[in-house]
């Protein structure tokens, strides 16, 4: 789910940035700050913009009690959940788009993690989907949601896992119906069995800590202008107004940097690879809400390990699998085509370094969208999480090309944000990934922007002052990478000018 700047036409193409880098670079050097600040996709939005991101409602305002009286601090104290005896237990970090479904995010990261740990396999990587969680428990990308509400929901009715649901909002800015799901959601959903609030408006650290080491929490914050260029170091607010508040997952505390780690859902453009620490001092109002997800058992657990989720596959594959509580020879994969039925089952008795393998002739099967989760004969309901996978075996077929939204002409010079609808086609599979381009007059690109989840139609939005004024030539580029080979389509290229 990396979709990257992509949002409805809510703003204006002239709208201001909401924060000057040089400004904030200036006020950490004059306050000492201990961290760093650089441009991203996120810092180039616009007020209007980024607001509509930042959707966490009725946020209940506090501050931590950061002074700790149940524990004695030691210089090593800490938990960081990407690296917990060795073991990275997080799922990788994700891009919620322009839409305002940072607490579905939040709690989706948090589940996924909080259901590795708990089953004590980290190679599990369980994939719920945000856009089920959103669409069916109230959220919406113009009006955000509560983490309380999402809490609730994950425990009365449950999520489905991402290929159920995919999410799509990010990349067209348009809510979801509930609707919109797999045909057996049903049986596909996961529900936790509480969730406690460690913290609530404020109260003691050592609550969320001694709740942190047990897994990552859901927290939400007040974000000011200053945060989103964040890049790395013990963030601590320096300059810029609120902007809103957004939800994000803790998944760490450090004693001596007196600070909280958090899985933010920009993308790992954002921060420091997708994460930040954020200072135990700032105003943000970081852990004084926490909610933590207890989540249910199992006699067993399986994973499919390879395909990979979304991976392009061809030729002689080999299927593999992780398993606890059931025999290697026990397993099978089973295969579905995109309109949900049966196609071929394979069973999976030879040992491999990953678990159990099978191998799986693509040239067998038809190219385009494939399912695959594998099962124990011996024990039924002992299933894993269903995974989306491509067959391709031929030369794609890729084709794209862009308008500008109304009111945007291209024959003039342009500033803001303009932004364009963009036309995929493609065949027997989707392009992997699509890029704009703006090119200058040396023939050098000299800005890109990526997304890396593509449909047949979007809408992408590009900051004019990634650029200095002058003349460019702009364009799409799309790539499908398989089997060793590079495919690639250029959109038809337009002359622009840029005047900031």
């Amino acid at each position: 789910m990396g979709v990257l700047g992509l949002t409805a036409a809510a703003a204006s193409a002239s709208a201001p940035k909401l924060v000057d880098l040089q400004t904030v670079q200036q006020s950490i050097a004059q306050q000492h700050a201990a961290w760093q600040a650089k441009e991203s996709w996120v810092s180039r939005l616009s007020k209007e913009e980024l607001t509509r991101m930042l959707g966490v409602k009725n946020r209940k305002p506090g501050r931590l009690d950061f002074e700790s009286r149940g524990m004695k601090a030691t210089a090593t104290s800490g938990v960081d959940w990407r690296n917990n005896n060795g073991i990275n237990w997080l799922g990788p970090v994700m891009n919620q788009g322009n839409c305002g479904s940072c607490v579905a995010f939040a709690n989706v990261a948090t589940l996924e993690a909080q259901t590795s740990i708990t089953s004590g396999m980290p190679w599990l990587h369980p994939s719920f989907s945000p856009q089920n969680l959103f669409a069916c428990g109230g959220g919406g990308c113009d009006s955000g949601w509560m983490n309380d509400s999402a809490a609730s929901f994950l425990q009365q009715s449950g999520v489905t896992d991402e290929a159920c649901a995919p999410y799509t909002s990010g990349s067209t800015g348009v809510d979801v119906d509930c609707s919109v799901k797999c045909s057996d959601a049903d049986a596909r959903t996961t529900r936790i069995v509480n969730s406690t609030t460690p913290s609530s408006g404020g109260g003691s650290v050592d609550a969320v800590k001694a709740a942190l080491k047990k897994g990552p929490l859901v927290t939400d914050f007040d974000v000011y202008a200053d945060f989103i260029t964040y890049s790395g170091g013990i963030y601590k607010h320096v300059t810029g107004d609120n902007v809103g508040g957004h939800a994000v997952s803790i998944v760490g505390y450090d004693d001596t940097k007196r600070a909280w780690l958090i899985r933010n859902s920009w993308g790992q453009e954002w921060g420091d690879n997708g994460f930040a620490w954020i200072s135990w001092d700032d105003i943000s109002g970081i852990g004084a809400n926490t909610w933590s997800f207890d989540v249910p058992t199992s006699q067993g657990y399986l994973s499919v390990s390879a395909p990979a989720d979304l991976e392009y596959i061809s030729g002689q594959y080999q299927l593999t699998a992780q398993s606890q509580g059931t025999k290697s020879s026990d397993i099978q994969f089973h295969i579905t085509d995109s309109s949900g039925r049966d196609i071929k089952s394979v069973s999976c008795a030879n040992q491999a370094a990953q678990g159990c393998a099978a191998a799986l002739d693509t040239t067998q099967l038809k190219e385009g969208h494939y399912e695959i989760y594998a099962a124990s004969a011996s024990l039924p309901s002992l299933k894993s999480q269903v995974r989306e996978f491509y067959v391709l075996n031929s030369e794609p077929k890729m084709n794209l090309s862009f308008t500008p939204v109304a009111g945007v002409d291209l024959s003039k010079p342009l500033n803001g944000r303009p932004e364009f609808n963009i036309t995929a086609d493609f065949s027997p599979v989707p392009i992997q990934h699509v890029e704009f381009r703006v090119i200058d007059s040396s023939g050098k690109i000299a800005s890109v922007k990526t997304n890396d989840y593509v449909l047949s139609q979007m809408r992408m939005g590009w900051r004019t002052v990634t650029v200095s004024n002058g003349s460019y030539k702009i364009l799409f580029h799309g790539e499908t990478h398989y089997n060793g080979k590079l495919y690639t389509v250029d959109s038809p290229s337009v002359n622009i000018t840029v005047q900031n």
